[in-house]
């Protein structure tokens, strides 16, 4: 199980450190990775504080290009430099604000890989698309053009963008259902290992239900990664998931 805190443009020095603090005496399993997706200026600073601590560290974008003239975007292998094993593309907010297309985020994610990054990629359906009955040929479409292939090792998160922040989610039988499709469409481009979250306001209160779900590998959080006591409870949702099947 992988649990991802996608902390988005939140959090200010004062309170990353408080954050971790309340961590100090929290024992994770070796079952469950934990990682955590600050804002860019914070990455460095949240390394020296888990450094020493079984969480990994991640990026919330990059761009394709080792270096060169683009101001604002980030290298992905200064994130590697830094400490970044994952880093997340194609989050529908960047999809949606910043225009990032198929294309554009297949070639992050290739140079991704080639920093030594494991890319998180997201794909994930509008409210519309949904209610048309056209989510999974969408869905499919996206894996089609923004998956890398041959790669050993992805994740790919599916997040439909009717359920970010709504407090809604899918139910069992259409989560189940995306995440086999992704799967499949993961093996049609060679991929030797992938790992499907869900993400979409996923709770303490759901998470447990949305981690017995068949090829559910873990939750990308959001707004509940913000709460150290929301996500522990998440966390210890899943550990409980992995003990069950064990």
């Amino acid at each position: 199980m992988f649990i991802a805190a996608n902390w988005k443009m939140n959090l200010n020095k004062k309170k990353i450190q408080e954050f971790i603090t309340d961590l100090e005496n929290f024992e994770f399993d070796d079952g469950v990775k934990a990682c955590i997706f600050p804002s860019f200026i914070f990455i460095d600073y949240l390394y020296s504080l888990i450094s020493d601590k079984s969480i990994s560290l991640g990026s919330q974008n990059c761009h394709f290009e080792k270096n060169g003239a683009f101001t604002g975007d980030i290298s992905p292998y200064s994130l590697k430099e830094c400490g970044c094993e994952y880093v997340i593309l194609g989050h529908s907010e960047r999809r949606a604000q910043y225009n990032e297309d198929n294309n554009f985020i297949k070639k992050c994610a290739y140079s991704a890989i080639d920093a030594g990054l494991k890319p998180i990629i997201c794909v994930g359906e509008s409210i519309e698309i949904r209610n048309s009955g056209n989510a999974i040929n969408f869905i499919k479409s996206q894996l089609d053009e923004c998956l890398p292939e041959n790669c050993k090792d992805i994740y790919i998160a599916y997040e439909p963008m009717w359920s970010i922040g709504t407090g809604i989610i899918p139910s069992i039988n259409q989560i189940e259902e995306i995440h086999s499709i992704i799967k499949i469409q993961a093996i049609k481009k060679n991929i030797g290992t992938t790992k499907v979250l869900y993400g979409g306001s996923v709770k303490p209160d759901n998470a447990e239900k949305i981690m017995s779900i068949d090829n559910v590998d873990g939750t990308l959080i959001g707004g509940a990664s913000l709460n150290v006591k929301d996500f522990l409870a998440i966390y210890c949702s899943a550990v409980k998931q992995i003990k069950v099947i064990s």
